[in-house]
């Protein structure tokens, strides 16, 4: 069977959804379309409508009406940009089988590019399993985000949302099935799963590059700290005294997230974390890192600061700004000096 959502949306400031569009609070819009079908082994999704910079689209299936239940695929991100029209062909988690004419309920959500739960809209979208239709012809393969997925290689850095840098996920149970050409290859190679996040200290860690950045892409700069006990992480933030800069010019108004714990790791952790926004110009930037201390300082496993063998801790990051690919005309406005900062609407707590 299939099942059809015309331009449903959701507008900011607003209780009741709209037809025909997703807006954010600075005014720009985003609308999606979604066909699909689910048969047995698989379902077929297509998408299309108009993206705004910064968001992409999300969607996951689930086993039961209004996207209760188990979840039957990953949550998966489209990355698009500007008017779209892509499918994907997604088997079920663990190659199950399902009975035809039990339920399916799909999940569709435009969010941040870096955070699906920051979401404009979101909607289930509920039938039952029947004919699995052919795709559109913009076959497109996504990025599959949930713990579903195998993690196959990741940069080994912790993000402020407790996931890791640049992962690279396998589904074995998922298998791509090309059909026709494919008119437009979403997933540029050297593109992170993190496009436009990036760790000030990638030059130290390897696999932390940030990859091929775009014009389209918001910049988001993040570091942390992390100690044996939430009173050491607490001492750190009061002496730490940072220098972040991007050619020279120093980072504004650093967001200090809260101390935490992240999943599998004993320790307490705290992220800073800065937009930068988008519209770069293409070109290549730098950026410096450097922390010292007012007082000495532990983390329960060495000694910073005055009087340590750890006065001043120094890294950087190296990255590029391409043109996008999307045929979207950028009017670059950044970098402005002095830099500016922007609302961080990405993975800060």
């Amino acid at each position: 069977m299939r099942r059809l959502k015309m331009l449903l949306s959701l507008m900011l400031l607003l209780t009741t959804i709209i037809t025909g569009q997703a807006q954010d609070d600075s005014g720009y819009t985003s609308t999606v379309n979604w066909f699909y079908s689910a048969c047995e082994d698989r379902m077929v999704i297509d998408l299309h409508g108009r993206m705004q910079l910064g968001y992409d689209l999300y969607f996951q299936a689930f086993d039961q009406f209004g996207g209760l239940g188990d979840p039957i695929t990953a949550l998966r991100r489209i990355s698009v940009n500007g008017d779209y029209a892509v499918s994907q062909v997604i088997h079920w988690l663990n190659g199950e089988t399902r009975a035809l004419g039990t339920p399916i309920s799909v999940v569709i959500r435009i969010g941040r590019e870096n955070d699906p739960d920051n979401t404009l809209f979101q909607q289930p979208s509920d039938d039952y399993l029947g004919d699995c239709e052919e795709p559109g012809e913009t076959l497109v393969e996504g990025i599959a985000l949930s713990a579903d997925a195998e993690l196959v290689s990741s940069a080994g850095v912790f993000t402020p949302d407790g996931s890791l840098l640049n992962p690279v996920y396998r589904l074995p149970s998922e298998h791509m099935v090309h059909i026709g050409a494919r008119s437009r290859i979403v997933n540029t190679p050297g593109r992170t799963a993190n496009p436009g996040l990036i760790f000030a200290e990638c030059n130290d860690v390897d696999g932390a590059a940030p990859g091929v950045l775009y014009d389209t892409d918001e910049l988001k700069v993040f570091w942390s700290w992390y100690a044996k006990t939430p009173e050491q992480v607490q001492a750190h933030i009061n002496n730490a005294q940072y220098d972040v800069r991007v050619d020279t010019q120093p980072i504004p108004n650093v967001q200090v997230g809260e101390i935490k714990q992240l999943a599998g790791d004993a320790n307490w952790w705290v992220f800073y974390t800065v937009s930068l926004g988008d519209m770069w110009r293409p070109g290549g930037y730098i950026i410096g890192f450097a922390v010292t201390w007012l007082n000495a300082i532990t983390d329960g496993y060495e000694d910073f600061g005055p009087g340590t063998q750890n006065v001043r801790l120094q890294s950087g990051c190296h990255f590029a700004i391409q043109k996008n690919p999307y045929g979207l005309e950028i009017m670059p406005t950044r970098p402005e000096y002095p830099l500016e900062s922007f609302p961080f609407t990405g993975i800060a707590d």
